[in-house]
């Protein structure tokens, strides 16, 4: 088990790699963008870009963030249960993600396939936008294993109490 959730984790590290590759280019596009606009020349398709890249940054940050645990949570409800109540809620709330996050990937695919099949494209350079939602898929069920391995780390902690 410990080298399947080091290999998770090491996807959800070179996701948030890619992530953040994928940020500095949207920045440096955007800056490149502004400055040739105010030389008059405005880079055509910057907006098109920066859009499937914002699509690109959040998906594929989030396996990260949820393994490191810095996405938003709201305690007041948890602090108030026992340490038992709070890991069976914990173990829960895991499980239910894994569900959504499965049923999330899925209906990316599909869109991703309709996409592909009636051969959308972006008005600006005509890209094909059927990739953003297969990579899309992928970061959710890379979520999925994510939720999975912390459904483990709760449940050993679990038990350990």
């Amino acid at each position: 088990m410990k080298r399947f959730m080091a290999a998770v984790y090491r996807l959800d590290v070179s996701f948030q790699v890619l992530s953040g590759i994928v940020l500095a280019f949207m920045v440096l596009l955007t800056l490149t963008d502004v400055a040739l606009r105010n030389l008059g020349k405005p880079f055509v398709g910057a907006y098109e870009i920066v859009s499937f890249c914002g699509a690109v940054v959040v998906g594929f940050a989030m396996p990260y963030a949820s393994w490191k645990r810095v996405h938003v949570f709201v305690d007041f409800l948890m602090e108030k249960m026992s340490p038992r109540k709070r890991a069976v809620m914990q173990q829960c709330t895991r499980c239910l993600g894994m569900v959504l996050f499965v049923f999330i990937g899925i209906n990316f695919i599909r869109y991703g396939i309709s996409l592909k099949t009636s051969g959308e494209v972006s008005p600006g350079f005509k890209l094909p936008y059927y990739p953003i939602p297969f990579g899309l898929s992928i970061s959710c069920f890379l979520l999925c294993l994510t939720l999975f391995c912390d459904l483990v780390r709760v449940t050993r902690e679990e038990k350990h109490e």
